[in-house]
């Protein structure tokens, strides 16, 4: 009896070593706001008409952060920011396509042709100056093979851009690749009769000559003809390509000024739901990619600040929309 009553009294101050806990954890003093912002950024969400796809995982969302004695700041992730990135303009004026008059592939392939035709100059004795020679020469000058390559090349490049900015449809963009890769066949077909000519020219007597002059003559106006279509066709597309990236600019500028009016209609009817936001703090939303461009082409943020007081004259009726987007703060950072 006395052992049973000795462990009982060392249980019993054991137990009581040990804190009590409370049956329910306390709650975080910002768990309210928690709350209260989950609930608007689901509005808000709705109100600017985010897709967040199955399960939120399509991109557009709004995400939260909330700055003692600043405010609430939201993030707005939208598919306008990832648009952006083939409205690159910068870098479609300076690319190495552009078909200027002196630098595009067939006044490079002149000149180097000139400097090719003095450099072999003298090492052409007077002897050689016969009709085979110079029927080889021609030969050598109407070879565009490698220009009229790169001009079709720029075309397939400027029909990409054409189709990435909504210019064609797919089975017009379907049909220029066709044009396009017509094209180059007839420029390797051109390209292998002149080798095949040139070849049978440099084993023949001098007796074939006026025949090799005729077949010389008339390939030469084919592949001028191919040269001049290349080009007109590379020329168009580049100017059919940079309009339809201009406007798709407009469109889209026009779509991220649709979106701050949204925001600011909905910042005026739900922002007086933020009953736990202290009354002088303020929401700062950052439109996440959507600021003005710099001229080095770095992106920007769109940042909108707005103060509770002003939402809540708002949400009373005392300012419409309109005069609280022209109270609230705007900048690109």
């Amino acid at each position: 009896m006395v052992r049973n009553t000795l462990w009982a009294k060392l249980w019993t101050m054991t137990l009581a070593a040990f804190p009590a806990f409370p049956a329910v954890a306390q709650e975080d003093p910002y768990d309210p706001l928690k709350r209260n912002v989950e609930a608007f950024t689901g509005m808000l969400e709705q109100a600017l008409e985010l897709d967040g796809g199955l399960f939120g995982l399509g991109g557009e969302r709004v995400d939260s952060m909330y700055l003692a004695g600043h405010g609430l700041v939201l993030e707005v992730r939208s598919n306008l920011a990832s648009a952006r990135s083939q409205l690159n303009l910068v870098v479609l004026n300076n690319s190495v396509l552009a078909l200027r008059q002196g630098d595009n592939p067939f006044a490079m392939l002149a000149r180097q042709s000139g400097e090719e035709a003095e450099d072999d100059e003298p090492l052409i004795d007077e002897d050689e100056r016969n009709p085979r020679f110079e029927l080889l020469s021609r030969a050598r000058d109407i070879d565009y093979s490698t220009a009229v390559n790169s001009a079709i090349s720029q075309a397939g490049e400027y029909a990409r851009i054409l189709r990435d900015a909504d210019g064609v449809d797919n089975d017009s963009f379907e049909q220029l690749r066709a044009e396009i890769e017509s094209l180059r066949q007839e420029n390797r077909d051109g390209a292998l009769r002149l080798r095949e000519l040139t070849e049978e020219l440099s084993a023949s007597a001098l007796g074939q000559g006026e025949r090799f002059e005729q077949a010389l003559g008339e390939l030469s106006a084919e592949m001028e003809q191919l040269r001049e279509r290349a080009i007109e066709l590379a020329g168009d597309l580049r100017e059919q390509s940079e309009s339809a990236q201009l406007e798709r600019a407009a469109r889209w500028r026009e779509d991220v000024a649709s979106l701050e009016l949204r925001l600011t209609g909905a910042m005026c009817e739900y922002g007086a739901s933020l009953r736990e936001l202290p009354a002088n703090e303020n929401v700062t939303v950052i439109l996440n990619g959507l600021g003005d461009e710099s001229s080095g082409g770095d992106r920007a943020d769109l940042v909108r600040t707005f103060s509770k007081s002003d939402l809540l004259l708002c949400a009373g009726g005392d300012i419409d929309p309109v005069v609280l987007g022209a109270r609230s703060g705007r900048y690109s950072y």
